[in-house]
């Protein structure tokens, strides 16, 4: 994610938490955006601010920074799974068995999805052109 999109993000934060940011000092926002952009522009844009939007839905209080990261790679996975489905239906994969595999690889507790399908799953999107309606579900 870069730097101008997760000004977007912490722009939010602030309108959905203003009192946790009404008394932080300059030196303490610094350190904030600096924390906080480092843990997080590993992740796209678009599953920072959808994880970013279900946090505020369901709770009142200024999420942690691993709160962040586990809706994060929640999100990441929904993603992943979209994608991988719709490879399904256009018959990517040449058996049940290699999608289940695929599925197995995105929902272990560390997920470890070979970096051949990671980048499958990447270009495939292009291909699909799979709607940003469909990512927002």
């Amino acid at each position: 994610m870069e730097q101008s999109n997760f000004s977007k993000i912490v722009n939010v934060l602030r309108i959905a938490y203003p009192y946790y940011f009404k008394d932080m000092e300059k030196e303490s926002t610094i350190m904030f955006n600096q924390l906080y952009y480092s843990k997080l522009k590993k992740y796209d844009y678009v599953v920072v601010s959808s994880a970013i939007n279900k946090i505020i839905e369901k709770s009142e209080f200024m999420p942690t920074i691993a709160e962040i990261l586990t809706e994060c790679d929640k999100e990441t996975r929904r993603l992943y799974k979209i994608k991988i489905d719709k490879m399904y239906e256009n018959g990517y994969f040449k058996t049940d068995q290699e999608y289940g595999k695929a599925l197995q690889w995105l929902f272990e507790d560390k997920p470890i999805v070979p970096n051949w399908l990671l980048e499958e799953i990447n270009g495939y999107e292009e291909k699909l052109l799979i709607s940003k309606k469909q990512i927002k579900m």
